[in-house]
């Protein structure tokens, strides 16, 4: 077997004829599929959702804030560690 043999059969392939029209059939689903646009409803339904969601988490996040103290100071003070960020006396 040489090598080159896959070259040869490669060079035997002959043009095929594509079928009338197909290139002006490929353009026209190609603008229709460019015009199609989401429902009106359907992006206010998304927009809501993401807003509701939204809305649930910022009010999660601070709920959590106003329930837990800092744990970086809570873990300070339970291995009495000094709470100075001076690093020299002067």
């Amino acid at each position: 077997m040489d090598k080159q043999d896959p070259i040869h059969l490669l060079k035997k392939i002959q043009k095929v004829d594509a079928p009338e029209f197909m290139y002006t059939r490929i353009q026209a689903r190609i603008r229709i599929q460019a015009t199609e646009q989401l429902p009106l409803s359907w992006k206010w339904a998304g927009g809501l959702a993401f807003g509701m969601l939204l809305l649930l988490n910022v009010s999660l996040l601070q709920r959590r804030q106003s329930q837990a103290p800092d744990t970086a100071e809570l873990l300070i003070s339970n291995m009495n560690l000094y709470q100075s960020n001076q690093l020299y006396h002067e």
